[in-house]
């Protein structure tokens, strides 16, 4: 996501930025901080030095494995002392951090850049002989898997569209790798877009941002209308998105983080959480519960502090009209009690420009967020968090499909629902979050 679309003169430049190859050099280029870290520049270099970076790349990765590892922690550390409290991890507050980058100069991303398009060039003259022996290392550059298997016919097709095609395919390999589409309930085509909407469990979610409780509410009161519309069989909504992340400490652990709408994932375990409950008894019992219910369910610590703020702003006396509506509106309520899955649109993180709001103001360009920054704030492990609203924004399509929380009510899951109906759904301006 960018401030505004790509110019003419982006395009010209670097080619069709719908594509791998067009985006991914336009950011090399136009963000250096894109780059590897400055203390791999030695090692690239002289992996550049070589021949072929495809053959000698397996002798390098280690070294850099090394580097990305001290960069992160280098962070990490960083981050800890842009901290606004030094107190113990019980409030919002106490999590907030302002991002960090690693350090990366000019001439390393520069290097960067030079790996992605020789690299490129080594696999299209492969894929013009007709072989492709260095497929595994060129995804092993694209962070890939062994996917990258499809047959290209090459007739006719110059090194440069090669090169097009190559990247191309890394990227949807890389993409079809990610373990959530494992659960895809829907491929919404939408022009040249192709957008899978699959069914994420709602307590293994990450959020990077707390969330703003009044818009909690407001959110699940516009869930319960969607429900009852669809006479408590479904509750349509605006899929949310999502990716995937390895964790800080565990190579054998990712997170899902919350790319937008974590105000409809928090409405969606308040409302799950009120339907399990002798409905809105004393505050004190109830907030004694829910601190019960996270730990069920696994919700980590930050979800505790979001949802308890949600539950006393429930109980404000300038927030009665919630409450009231809530109480009138039981039996819908209930219908919430055994969710298990949210809809959600799976996207790559390392595909969006998400931008920094605490750090782009007053520049000329968007400050960017890595993908690593998804990491550092959505693993509960660590004590990040960007503050309501104001954190970090990301690119949204402007095509979507009205999915559903499942399983809901009383259908048993993917049964008893009419989908069209959900479709169908009336939807106004800010439904579900949609005018966030």
């Amino acid at each position: 996501m960018r401030w505004d679309f790509f110019t003419f003169e982006d395009w010209s430049e670097y080619g069709d930025l719908e594509t791998e190859h067009g985006r991914l050099t336009y950011t090399l280029s136009t963000y250096p901080e894109r780059g590897a870290p400055s203390a791999s520049e030695n090692t690239l270099q002289s992996l550049l030095s070589q021949t072929s970076v495809l053959v000698k790349w397996p002798g390098v990765v280690p070294t850099l494995k090394t580097h990305a590892k001290a960069a992160l922690e280098y962070v990490s550390k960083r981050q800890q002392c842009n901290r606004t409290s030094r107190r113990g991890l019980t409030t919002k507050a106490d999590y907030l951090t302002v991002p960090v980058d690693y350090e990366a100069n000019k001439s390393a991303s520069e290097i960067s850049l030079q790996l992605w398009k020789r690299s490129l060039r080594d696999i299209a003259k492969q894929l013009a002989k007709g072989c492709s022996t260095g497929a595994v290392e060129f995804l092993r550059i694209f962070e890939g898997s062994h996917l990258f298997q499809a047959k290209i016919s090459v007739d006719r097709l110059s090194l440069e569209d090669l090169e097009r095609v190559a990247a191309q395919a890394a990227q949807e390999s890389v993409y079809l790798t990610c373990p959530l589409l494992e659960r895809t309930t829907l491929i919404h085509f939408q022009a040249h877009h192709q957008l899978p909407y699959a069914d994420v469990p709602l307590d293994s979610l990450a959020p990077a941002e707390f969330s703003v409780p009044s818009h909690v509410l407001e959110v699940a009161i516009e869930m319960l209308q969607s429900a009852a519309a669809n006479d408590g069989q479904a509750c349509p909504l605006v899929p949310i998105l999502v990716t995937t992340r390895p964790s800080f400490s565990d190579d054998d652990r990712y997170l899902t983080p919350i790319i937008d709408g974590n105000h409809r994932a928090a409405a969606s375990l308040l409302l799950r959480f009120l339907a399990n409950q002798p409905f809105l008894t004393d505050f004190s019992i109830m907030s004694q519960n829910l601190l019960e219910y996270c730990k069920v369910h696994h919700l980590g610590k930050k979800w505790e502090i979001d949802l308890s703020d949600v539950l006393n702003d429930l109980y404000n006396h300038s927030s009665r009209q919630f409450y009231h509506y809530f109480l009138a509106n039981h039996q819908i309520v209930r219908k919430f009690a055994r969710v298990k899955y949210i809809p959600a649109l799976v996207v790559q993180e390392e595909d969006f420009h998400t931008i920094c709001k605490q750090r782009s103001v007053g520049k000329p360009k968007p400050v960017l967020l890595h993908p690593f920054h998804q990491t550092l704030l959505n693993d509960d492990e660590l004590p990040f968090a960007l503050p309501q609203k104001a954190g970090q924004t990301h690119g949204r399509p402007e095509a979507f499909r009205l999915l559903s929380l499942s399983p809901f009510g009383t259908a048993k899951y993917g049964l008893g629902v009419i989908e069209s109906k959900i479709f169908e759904a009336d939807l106004r301006k800010s439904m579900n979050g949609l005018a966030q």
